[in-house]
Order: C-alpha cells, then structure tokens, then sequence
C-alpha cells in the first residue's frame, strides 16, 4: 500500500524521554524547525500524556520520541480524541516506531504534507468496580491480571461470553491485543498476531496444567476475571503502567475499546513482517 493524500497537519504535540538526552534534543530541533514552516507546535515531557487534555483537543498529530513504551503511554491519552500518532524510535524494541532519528527531519515533511496513511490498532478496555467507584483503564498492548510480590500461583476464575471457561492456576493470566502479542504474551508463549487482527488473546502466565493453552477470542469476547480466596496480592495491570492491587473475589472486566490507536504510516504495511523478523533474530 503506497502512502495516499490526507489532510495537511498544521498542529503538533511533541512527546519526548526525558532521560533520554538525544530526544530532548531532537524536541528542540523540531521545534524550531516546525515552527520555522509557519506550524503551531507545543512539546511537553512523555511521562504523563494523560494530563495533556487541553492541549491535544487541538492538536492534528502527536510525535513521539521515545521507545515503545512512551508510546503506549501516549496512545491512551491520544486515542480517546482521535489523535494520531508518529513515533520515532529512542528506545530499545521499536514495534510501534515508524521513524528512527537519523531519518526524521528529512521524512518529517511528507507526513506533515498529507503523504501517509492511517494505521488503526484495537485497544482494550478493563473496568473493575472499588469502594470508590468504576475503575476503567483502556490499553493498546494488554490487561494483565498476576500474582504481586508473593512467590505463588494464584486461582483465576474466568468467564467468556457469560461461559465459566476454566479456573487457571498460574502466575496470571494475560489478555492481549494483536498490537500486544509480541510484548507479553509473546513471551508468556502465545501467538503472534498481525496488527490489523481485531481479536484479542488470552494466555496464561506459567499454567499449573500443560492444558490450559493460549486461547483467541473474537472481536465482541467479553471477558471476566475473578480472582479466588486463597489469591491475596494479586494486581491489576494494564499495559504493565497502570497498576491497581486486587482483593480475593474482585472481578475485572475486559472487553474490545470503543477507541483505537491511530499511527501515521508511510510505510508497507507487510514492513511488520520484517520487523518481527528483524527483531527476533535480535533477541535469539
């Protein structure tokens, strides 16, 4: 698929790794270089996009100068207004990244003009009711629900579709999305699956029985876990950043979002093969 003509991007939001000292010099440089080509630009450090509300209500586009992890952080802010996203990669993995940052300032412009095409990914939505109300988090890679800092499995009660599936005996249970599957779940041992995919996976972190096996679920799956009596420490997670401590018998609900993570793209969208390639051999 070859990049196609969209609208022109006059505002941008630049989220960079502050620890990172390369990214913060490249938020400057961008900066004055956007600025300099007649944009509104504004920049702000990556650690908390979520407190950027006002801001991204008028924003076109959002560069992200960070690692994969920023720009998860990033997508749940973003997602919810209809902001996409670029991300250049400063970090260690670059699933999500589209730009590495010796190529930015020269391939920065043809998005900017309209040259590119939108790449929608399916996030998660997890709800779980505490004394002080709902609780909901939405995510771009998973919800995780795991034991905490006690070295011992924990009973996982779990519903599909209003079905009582199977309680697992594991060290938690792990519910992706395709964008997902090459984080945790790929390493807990589940399928790896194509970006555009809309199901969601459900894997078992270390199962107590070699049968409770790494499951697919269609788009609409509801799913509910339950964590049992005897699971005390056990812990929310959502995208391993949002993190909530789980009383026995607590249900947690996870569903396919109403939002979706939107990506500037210029490239193939076969490039994720050879980037899953590339990577794997990285870590071989």
């Amino acid at each position: 698929m070859s990049a196609s003509e969209q609208k022109p991007i006059q505002t941008i939001g630049i989220l960079y790794k502050e620890q990172h000292k390369d990214a913060v010099a490249m938020a400057k440089t961008l900066t004055e270089m956007l600025r300099a080509s007649g944009r509104e630009v504004w920049q702000a450090p990556g650690r908390d996009p979520e407190r950027l509300d006002g801001r991204l209500d008028h924003t076109d586009l959002v560069v992200v100068l960070g690692g994969d992890g920023s720009i998860i952080s990033a997508s749940r802010a973003c997602a919810p207004r209809g902001v996409p996203i670029l991300g250049v990669n400063f970090g260690r993995v670059g699933f999500l990244s589209e730009l590495e940052p010796d190529n930015v300032e020269a391939s920065l412009p043809l998005y900017l003009d309209g040259s590119y095409w939108i790449d929608e990914r399916s996030m998660l939505r997890a709800e779980l009711e505490t004394p002080s109300g709902m609780l909901t988090v939405n995510a771009l890679n998973d919800v995780v629900v795991a034991r905490g800092a006690e070295p011992h499995v924990i009973r996982i009660k779990v519903w599909i579709d209003g079905f009582e599936y199977n309680t697992t005996v594991a060290d938690g249970v792990i519910i992706s999305t395709a964008t997902g599957s090459t984080a945790y779940n790929l390493a807990a041992g589940g399928p790896i699956l194509h970006p555009q995919v809309r199901s969601s996976v459900l894997t078992p972190i270390a199962p107590h029985l070699v049968a409770n096996r790494p499951l697919v679920l269609e788009p609409s799956a509801i799913i509910m876990l339950e964590t049992q009596s005897d699971s005390d420490g056990a812990i929310l997670s959502a995208d391993g950043q949002l993190n909530h401590a789980l009383a026995p018998g607590q249900r947690v609900r996870v569903f396919t979002s109403e939002y979706v993570t939107r990506f500037l793209r210029r490239r193939s969208p076969t490039a994720f093969y050879r980037v899953l390639t590339a990577k794997l051999r990285e870590n071989l």
